[in-house]
């Protein structure tokens, strides 16, 4: 209580100085590294005024230890703490206390089967062995690339001309001659390979581990191509046969232009004048081309579908419109590195909108809210969704992204694939077209979404990122309560169709450890919470700011359902501080289509947040603060917009004593746009904050944004703005959507604010919703951040610029004495 007052009394006065002070105590925490045995975790606490301080948690002894200035922590057994920051590298045995320093700047890498850790440091050339109890092994110098071989525990790198081969479990080393500048190694089975990258060809070394001979092949680059250094990290070689790198093609390489004009072509992509790679693939054993690209190929796409050389490539110089966000071309499919092809037409090109089986010769795709699966042999395709299930399509942007909900997955070892819609798991049998329903969440609005690590995807920069799953093992499922944001894991055995279910709460992350799992918690109001679960039971070990929450203990949130004739949909209502049912208290609408799930993370209140409105701000200062997901309507965004927004304020208005004369709304970039409808069409608002907005859909669709590469009437027609029509058609519809249409009607005085080096959205945009309201003598003011784009960066601004927005509502709202700064718009 005494620390509320205190707020409330420095809130009164605005002593930003002394409001700082008060908010530096908040943080947030986050669990970085956990020991095997899950005795030990590090725990990071940061906030926006500097903090950002390390801790070590003993679980066991329930002890906490700050820990120095480290931006890397890794344990390398149950006890030994390695931390690395610029300056040192640092080895601590926990049991002990002692600790072992290495001096300068490393990359580290563990190579957990001889217990050694390999430090690098690239810029002066450095390579390093050392003990996993600190100790330098050995040093070499002059080392420009090495690799480790987990699978072998070989260490291979070159010094000088030098390729050495080191075997880190029997410490046998090779050395052999290569006479080159060796940029890339890699390691494949039992043996080597080393490029040296120049423009007209590749010198690749191979040494077999077997014969520890060494063989140099000169690849000659393609006539029409060049070779570069840039792209060193596409080089593979697969199967000891096919070596994979990336080309330039030559004549855009050698394009000249006067740099003082930008000549644009309505027949040709955007994306053009950009440099993207072709794909070149040679055969070592037959000296001799795989594939070699085309060069009529302007902007080429290649993903390779699996690891045994099958893969597709597709030209987005084909579409010269650019009017889709996942777009429909023709894809090429070439099999066995080129020896076979098949044309794929009109499919969806984004990644997650198609696989490919390769042993029942299928290439399965989504379209049209339906998987389906296409035998490139017989023709014949299969629909592959779930009968009497719905929800498979991607519900982002009203379900114009043409997408479906979720990525398929791949199962290890069959033909089988898992697929998703928005809350269940299935899985099919690509060969039987058997159906296996995973989880079942629909029924009680339990969302659940497979969780995967970077183990179940694959390594190569080619392949198209598409998880692989091992149906023996346990998956591990997150659960997201869609009515009451509870959420949890659950774990679900495909052998014996068993589901276990972890205690539902707030929790964000699991972290398994030896005997057990480390739970993660969060939530609006709730600052994050450590949980152990060790045979069925659980108990929380850490709790953050136990004291310095009494400051916002008595706010509360609600998450609630509302409807209208377009559906229900969610919103969260936050109440401040103290709140007291029978007192009327301000309200602040925040939107921006789904707002609600911003509760699902913890707020630290701070008065420099990008956006300028940090809603436990707001809490502390006695204004309930209202996030509503809004719902839409294609081609009708403002009618749908102000039916779902008012409809969510009724609904809150029934839950809390709210002062519907002293409401205001805010909204940032597309919220901003919706907040300019809503202060020009509705009559809930006594005044309203639009950052960055868009005001004219004519203007904005037939512009093209710095930030994006394709014009913003792909952004206007299937984005955001839903219009789902060409604007040369639809005149009228452009116009009765965008809020200077509609500028007229306003009455509620409303600040504006944008970045003048905005390169998403213009500044004019806001510029002119301004200019039509001081056509009018009505009230406005714009803030025009002369070094700012999108978002406000710098913290000077970032400062100015929530007070003002803070002043703002204060007097309109609050009836508070005007800043200085307002001061001119009430004379």
């Amino acid at each position: 209580m005494l620390a509320f007052l205190i707020i409330q009394g420095l809130c009164w006065s605005q002593d930003i100085d002394s409001l700082n002070a008060v908010y530096k105590q908040y943080y947030e925490t986050a669990l970085r590294a956990n020991s095997p045995n899950g005795r030990y975790v590090i725990l990071n606490h940061s906030n926006t005024y500097g903090k950002n301080n390390y801790e070590l948690l003993d679980v066991k002894k329930d002890k906490t230890t700050m820990l120095g200035n480290y931006d890397q922590f890794q344990f390398l057994n149950d006890d030994l703490l390695l931390m690395r920051n610029s300056n040192h590298c640092r080895f601590t045995d926990l049991r002990t206390g002692q600790s072992t320093e290495v001096s300068g700047n490393y990359l580290i890498e563990p190579a957990q089967q001889s217990a050694q850790v390999i430090l690098f440091n690239p810029s002066v050339r450095e390579l390093l062995l050392v003990s996993i109890e600190g100790k330098v092994l050995w040093r070499k110098q002059d080392v420009r690339v090495y690799k480790l071989d987990t699978t072998t525990n070989n260490l291979i790198y070159t010094s000088g001309n030098d390729l050495v081969v080191t075997n880190l479990t029997s410490y046998r080393s090779k050395t052999y001659k290569v006479n080159s500048d060796i940029q890339w190694i890699s390691s494949v089975d039992q043996r080597i390979y080393a490029a040296n990258v120049q423009s007209k060809q590749i010198e690749l070394y191979s040494v077999d581990l077997r014969s520890e001979k060494l063989i140099k092949q000169l690849v000659a680059v393609p006539e029409g191509f060049e070779s570069t250094t840039r792209l060193i990290t596409y080089l593979e070689v697969r199967e000891n046969e096919h070596f994979i790198f990336p080309l330039y093609l030559k004549s855009k390489l050698e394009r000249h232009e006067n740099p003082e004009l930008k000549i644009t072509y309505s027949n040709r992509n955007g994306e053009d004048k950009m440099l993207y790679y072709h794909l070149g693939i040679y055969n070592l054993k037959n000296d001799q081309w795989d594939y070699l690209p085309d060069v009529n190929d302007e902007i080429p796409v290649y993903k390779f579908l699996n690891d045994r050389g099958d893969f597709i490539v597709y030209d987005l110089a084909d579409d010269v419109v650019e009017e889709q966000q996942n777009r429909i071309l023709d894809l090429n499919l070439f099999l066995n590195y080129g020896k076979n092809s098949y044309l794929l037409p009109e499919k969806r090109i984004e990644e997650g909108n198609y696989l490919w089986d390769r042993d029942t010769k299928q290439f399965v795709y989504f379209n049209d809210k339906t998987w389906i699966a296409h035998n490139i042999i017989t023709g014949k395709e299969v629909d592959l969704t779930p009968p009497n299930t719905k929800g498979w399509d991607s519900p982002e942007h009203s379900g114009l992204a043409k997408g479906p909900a979720t990525k398929p997955v791949k199962i290890k070892g069959k033909s089988a694939i898992m697929i998703s819609n928005q809350f269940d798991y299935f899985v099919i049998d690509l060969k039987t077209m058997q159906v296996k329903r995973m989880t079942m969440g629909q029924e009680v609005q339990m969302k659940y979404q497979l969780k995967l690590s970077k183990e179940h995807y694959p390594k190569s920069s080619w392949n198209m990122r598409m998880a692989e799953i091992d149906l023996s093992r346990d998956l591990m499922f997150k659960t997201f309560n869609t009515l009451s944001y509870d959420s949890g894991f659950a774990t679900v055995t495909d052998k014996n169709n068993k589901t276990t279910f972890f205690q539902q709460g707030h929790y964000r992350d699991i972290i398994p450890y030896d005997n057990g799992y480390f739970l993660t918690s969060g939530f609006a109001l709730e600052p994050f919470k450590l949980t152990i679960l060790e045979r069925g039971k659980y108990h929380t070990v850490y709790e953050s700011l136990k004291k310095e929450k009494k400051g916002f203990e008595g706010a509360r949130y609600e998450i609630f359902q509302y409807k209208t004739d377009l559906g229900t949909s969610n919103a969260a209502l936050l109440l401040p501080v103290n709140y007291d049912p029978n007192k009327k208290y301000p309200m602040i609408v925040n939107i921006y289509e789904e707002l609600s799930h911003d509760v699902l993370f913890f707020l630290q209140p701070y008065l420099n947040i990008m956006t300028g409105f940090n809603y436990m701000h707001y809490l502390i200062n006695g204004y309930i603060v209202l996030l509503p997901d809004l719902q839409y309507e294609v081609a009708n965004v403002k009618n749908s917009i102000l039916l779902s927004l008012e409809k969510s304020i009724d609904s809150a208005k029934s839950l809390a004593s709210i002062d519907d004369k002293n409401i205001g709304v805010i909204g940032l970039s597309y919220g901003g746009y919706e907040t300019g409808l809503a202060l020009t069409n509705s009559k809930y608002f006594k005044t309203g904050v639009a950052g960055v907005m868009i005001s004219d859909l004519v203007s904005h669709a037939l512009s093209q944004s710095e930030f994006m590469t394709k014009p913003n009437y792909m952004r206007t027609e299937n984005h955001q703005m839903r219009m789902n029509n060409n604007v040369l058609d639809h005149w009228n519809l452009y116009l009765e959507n965008s809020p200077v249409f509609h500028v007229k009607n306003i009455q509620a005085p409303v600040l504006l604010w944008t970045g003048l080096n905005d390169k998403n959205v213009s500044p004019a945009q806001a510029r002119m919703f301004f200019m039509g309201i001081k056509r009018q003598m009505k009230k406005a003011v714009l803030l025009e951040y002369i070094n700012e784009t999108h978002n406000v960066l710098q913290p000077f601004n970032q400062l100015d610029f929530n007070i003002k927005i803070w002043q703002w509502f204060d007097y309109y709202l609050k009836n508070k004495k005007p800043a200085e700064w307002i001061r001119p718009l009430t004379q």
